[in-house]
């Protein structure tokens, strides 16, 4: 009997952790400082009905060939760290519901600093609220569970120059059922700056006249420490895609890179699915 008290708390724990976290509302999502700009502000909102506290810290983070981030462990070994050369105010808020909070990032660069794409991830830590601490009191469990969300701060030293990104294999997954299940490939990138944008995939149906938007993916960054990187796009909805036909993926710049296409590749596909690149 004491045991499944104990589960059902630390269910109660989870699920309050992960309001918690829903209820910030942050804006925007992501950071780019450059040569003219020193000042940001990213805005936070308490939407839910209770007081939330959020601590503001700084993450060193390295992006994975498969998706996701490596935490690294210190400063030291992020050599294109940003955070040391960023002032942040206030580091942590505490907000009423509904309440609205500015949080200001001013940057402040050494002298010389050398022509590259600098780096930090900022951390929103939420904190146990002390209605949450007063009510686990006496119950024989305290377990606390701090959710945290974390947004990339970007600074581009020097004149923007966009990668050069590009489709190196790509293939279709399918399902037990031999049902296209997702588009997948791997791309490569060189140059200084990181890319970022929107993916879109369209497919044109051999007896089809017109081609049609398969997939899409928002907000896809490829870093500077990676070369390559492998994804997995979602059909949009089932039998989207039924071989033969032709499919075009359009890499899209967004932000900095909003009058930029990164790659516009058009592939053939045949009744077995097997794809050919073609040539433009």
């Amino acid at each position: 009997m004491k045991r499944h008290f104990v589960i059902v708390i630390l269910l109660l724990q989870i699920f309050f952790s992960f309001s918690t976290y829903a209820n910030l509302l942050i804006s925007p999502t992501r950071i780019e400082f450059d040569d003219r700009q020193r000042v940001a502000k990213i805005i936070l909102i308490n939407s839910s009905d209770d007081y939330k506290t959020y601590r503001l810290e700084w993450q060193e983070k390295q992006a994975k060939q498969s998706g996701g981030y490596k935490t690294l462990k210190a400063v030291a070994e992020n050599p294109k760290s940003l955070s040391n050369m960023i002032r942040m105010s206030p580091s942590q808020v505490r907000l009423a519901p509904g309440e609205r909070q500015i949080v200001k990032l001013a940057l402040r660069k050494p002298k010389d600093l050398a022509i590259n794409e600098y780096r930090s991830h900022l951390l929103f830590k939420a904190l146990p609220s002390d209605s949450k601490v007063k009510e686990s009191e006496g119950v024989g469990v305290n377990v606390n569970f701090i959710l945290s969300y974390s947004i990339p701060v970007i600074l581009r030293q020097g004149k923007l120059a966009s990668p050069n990104v590009h489709i190196e294999e790509l293939k279709l997954a399918k399902t037990k059922s031999g049902k296209v299940d997702s588009i997948e490939f791997t791309m490569a990138r060189n140059g200084k700056y990181s890319s970022f944008g929107k993916l879109e995939a369209y497919f044109k149906a051999k007896s089809d006249e017109k081609e049609k938007k398969v997939s899409i993916l928002n907000d896809f960054s490829i870093y500077p420490e990676l070369n390559t990187k492998s994804l997995s796009m979602s059909l949009l909805e089932p039998d989207m895609l039924t071989p033969p036909g032709t499919l075009r993926v359009i890499y899209k710049g967004l932000n900095k890179y909003s009058k930029h296409t990164f790659f516009n590749e058009v592939f053939s596909i045949d009744e077995s699915g097997s794809v050919t690149a073609i040539t433009n």
